[in-house]
């Protein structure tokens, strides 16, 4: 069956994306949610039980399980047992309730840049952030003898691990989990591995490693995962995390007992419809956003200043920049195109571009932005 990835109207839907900006003269494409239809296996699972007329609270239930059991086997070749799934209302909450049970006034390791609920995640909860620079020039990730040194701190308890990353959209190899992992469980440190983006890889070839598979960290370890970004339910509020110690799994749940909420039902809905029914769908996904990534670094490669290589996942394009900062978030909204501003994630000379859109609409602002280049020569700084 052929699958279409068209620009779907979102007027008078309520969606953030477009409300922030309803009366300005840009092309939303900034927060992380697609322009694109969720897969039909979805609509038609959420619009059957839309149509009963009780809305009451559900609780998991075994297929569901069994459908991330079946998924992560598919995908990573990993085999979790249905007890170690807790269902959670998204992976944000998740790892702030992480913080709160694990790492409540002590350290956290996060990546930076970063995607701005996670930088604040640790300042939020009454722990200290502790920035890892990731660079991706010249060469691609951390300093490791940074990374080493902060996880040696007697006061660091645990690293939140953004991998797939955002903003960059780079892919830890499994050789660089491996030596993660050894380094964490020598200062016993927890790693919270957020994963939210594992199914976006545009690379054939390339594989992602949940960082709960890996046998050095497993037991101290919790990863998070979702359908929300890569299936477009990210409104439907459902998350899972995957807790291979039933201690540190317990020790979650208490902490969240009556504070977190239970996932949306309609969003549980969806991603045992997703994870069951969406392979053939998913596959062609990743084959429109690989089109989609190849056609924005073919632009940006044309335009002084700006500077992105393909990355291997996500649909958001790192887009770095020789300019003064704040100047390239100028000179694309002055273009008519709005993407995330790179200051909310550590990094004012860039911007974030979701191409996460019918292509139609990716043309069009990419036309937008070389007719802006081309008059106004922006200059490096």
């Amino acid at each position: 069956m052929p699958f279409t990835f068209d620009t779907i109207d979102r007027s008078d839907t309520h969606a953030i994306k477009h409300e922030l900006y309803r009366n300005s003269p840009v092309l939303p494409m900034w927060v992380a949610d697609m322009d694109l239809a969720s897969p039909p296996c979805v609509q038609e699972a959420l619009a059957s039980r839309a149509a009963h007329p009780v809305y009451g609270y559900s609780h998991p239930w075994p297929s569901l399980n069994n459908a991330v059991v079946s998924w992560c086997q598919q995908q990573y070749q990993w085999a979790i047992d249905p007890s170690w799934v807790v269902w959670l209302p998204g992976v944000v909450p998740s790892f702030n309730l992480v913080i709160d049970a694990f790492a409540r006034g002590g350290r956290v390791l996060v990546q930076e840049p970063n995607y701005p609920p996670l930088r604040k995640a640790a300042e939020l909860r009454g722990a200290t952030a502790v920035k890892l620079p990731v660079t991706t020039a010249p060469r691609a990730g951390w300093d490791w003898s940074v990374l080493e040194r902060e996880l040696a701190h007697p006061d660091c308890h645990l690293m939140i691990l953004c991998n797939p990353m955002n903003p960059q959209g780079l892919v830890l190899s499994t050789t660089e989990l491996e030596r993660l992992a050894a380094v964490c469980r020598e200062h016993r440190v927890l790693l919270c591995s957020d994963e939210i983006h594992c199914d976006l890889i545009l690379e054939p070839g390339l594989s992602h490693r949940p960082a709960s598979s890996l046998p050095d960290i497993a037991e101290h370890s919790v990863t998070l995962m979702a359908a929300s970004k890569t299936f477009n339910v990210a409104g439907l509020g459902c998350s899972f995390a995957v807790i291979p110690n039933g201690d540190l799994r317990q020790q979650l749940q208490r902490s969240g007992q009556d504070l977190m909420p239970h996932p949306n039902f309609m969003g549980m809905l969806a991603t045992e419809a997703a994870f069951s029914e969406g392979y053939d769908w998913h596959v062609a996904l990743l084959a429109h956003l690989k089109n989609n990534r190849d056609r924005v670094a073919s632009v940006i490669s044309e335009l002084s200043g700006l500077h992105y290589t393909p990355a291997p996942a996500t649909f958001l394009a790192w887009i770095e920049s020789d300019l003064a900062p704040a100047e390239a978030m100028n000179h694309f909204t002055k273009a008519g195109i709005m993407p995330s501003d790179g200051k909310d994630f550590g990094d004012p000379r860039s911007v974030r571009l979701n191409f996460g859109t019918g292509r139609e609409t990716l043309d069009q602002a990419l036309h937008q932005l070389q007719t802006y280049w081309r008059q106004n020569r922006p200059s490096s700084s």
